[in-house]
């Protein structure tokens, strides 16, 4: 913990290979610029990386081809999201958006330069449309 109270990022990052340009990237959707602003706020509250003020939003990433890992692990893992974004790290990184493999595998945080309206519109053009989750559990009323 830093002397504000933030906590350190560097110890939760995963030494491993940044993911290829292909690997799809899921995000429980939609996201709106206030949805994403909130997000990337509470992850500036709460974290710092070398000392560093941190902006950024959660995703996983799908790094395998079965298990909880894979896309279809990680759809199953949102099911109580009607709808999901989910576009490839490329499209992230080539629209300025690097991505920090954080916690545990498979999660990544995308890191921002802060919670500005313009680059927030870049992230939620490089997120792409939420698209339907298949595995959305319809009997849980109540859930998102």
């Amino acid at each position: 913990m830093t002397e504000h109270g933030w906590e350190e990022l560097r110890p939760y990052l995963r030494d491993e290979r940044p993911p290829d340009d292909t690997t799809v990237v899921v995000r429980g959707g939609p996201d709106t610029l206030a949805k994403l602003a909130m997000h990337a706020r509470r992850t500036h509250d709460a974290y710092v990386l070398d000392g560093e003020p941190l902006w950024g939003i959660s995703v996983y990433c799908a790094l395998d081809d079965v298990g909880p890992a894979s896309l279809h692990g990680l759809l199953r893992r949102f099911a109580s999201y009607r709808a999901v974004h989910l576009p490839l790290t490329g499209r992230l990184r080539h629209a300025g958006f690097p991505l920090l493999p954080s916690f545990g595998r498979p999660h990544y945080t995308i890191r921002l330069d802060g919670d500005d309206p313009a680059g927030l519109t870049r992230l939620l053009g490089a997120l792409g449309p939420a698209e339907a989750n298949m595995y959305h559990r319809r009997e849980r009323p109540g859930r998102r």
